[in-house]
Parts: C-alpha cells; sequence; structure tokens
C-alpha cells in the first residue's frame, strides 16, 4: 500500500479520480487529502503521482518515496 497526500490546489480533482477500486481518502486538515492505494508496479503509480507535479507527496513506503526521488532527479538533470 502506498499513501500519498495531496495539496488543497489537487485535493479536490484527485479526491473525484479513481486511481485503484481499493483505494481509500481521507480529507485533512488545510483541505489536503491522503490516499491509501494499493499497487503492484511502482512505475504506474510514479508516473500518475507524477502527473499532480509539487502537488503530490509521497508518505509511504519508504522504497516507493526514494524511487520517486530518484525520477524527479532524474528529470531535473535533464535541465540543468
Amino acid at each position: 500500500m502506498a499513501v500519498v497526500e495531496f495539496s488543497a490546489e489537487r485535493a479536490r480533482w484527485v479526491a473525484d479520480e479513481q486511481w485503484h477500486p481499493d483505494q481509500q481518502g481521507e480529507w485533512l486538515a488545510g483541505g489536503r487529502y491522503r490516499l491509501t492505494i494499493p499497487y503492484g508496479d511502482p512505475r504506474e503509480l510514479i508516473a500518475d503521482i507524477l502527473k499532480q507535479g509539487a502537488g503530490a507527496e509521497v508518505i509511504s513506503p519508504p522504497q516507493l518515496r526514494k524511487q520517486l526521488i530518484a525520477q524527479i532527479s532524474a528529470m531535473a538533470a535533464l535541465y540543468e
């Protein structure tokens, strides 16, 4: 399971989307939204998270967070 938190700006859109039939969503203080979602292939989930830009943060698991950081770093290196 992955836990991803979304900014208030992205929350209203993400809350209306179905990323997985067994996902669970929770509204947080300040209009943020937490999505708990099962996943198999991290590449697919990472692609969905990247679509949300800086409005999404992977909270857990740590390995998924590390994979996302590596992907973002590789992307940033293209523009340096």
